[in-house]
């Protein structure tokens, strides 16, 4: 695509973090419905990813459920979309120090330290686009 093109010097995980803001639209523009569908989706991905259990019953499943669901909306993380969610955990995971998964299943605290990092690196991203867009040398 245009914003990939090799004038930008993007990095291999510039692009990728690119591709996956295109994919999809963020989570605060998806319906309740299709919200909750997606967070079971991304339970069982993190936990897929990270080797964390899932909850043990679908009473307390909905508790983390809503929790997550809160937690994307409120905290900063509602314009991500499902894609750039899972990539957060993907390259948490090539770092030489990942963000080591605690607790005994997937969780909030586990999530948010996770996207935070990324949300790091995506407005890295945007600070390099913006200075190139403004006319500064990358």
């Amino acid at each position: 695509s245009d914003v990939c093109s090799s004038d930008l010097r993007l990095t291999p995980q510039e692009k990728i973090i690119i591709e996956a803001r295109g994919n999809g639209p963020s989570f605060k523009d998806i319906d309740v419905s299709g919200r909750d569908v997606l967070l079971d989706e991304i339970m069982l991905r993190i936990a897929s990813i990270c080797g964390c259990s899932l909850p043990n019953t679908d009473f307390f499943a909905r508790y983390i459920s809503d929790e997550i669901c809160k937690f994307l909306l409120t905290f900063g993380c509602a314009e991500l979309t499902f894609e750039e969610i899972m990539l957060a955990f993907r390259i948490n995971y090539t770092r030489s120090e990942p963000i080591v998964f605690t607790g005994n299943c997937v969780n909030v605290d586990y999530i948010s330290k996770v996207l935070f990092f990324y949300l790091e690196l995506r407005n890295l991203l945007d600070k390099k686009l913006k200075n190139k867009i403004d006319g500064y040398e990358l």
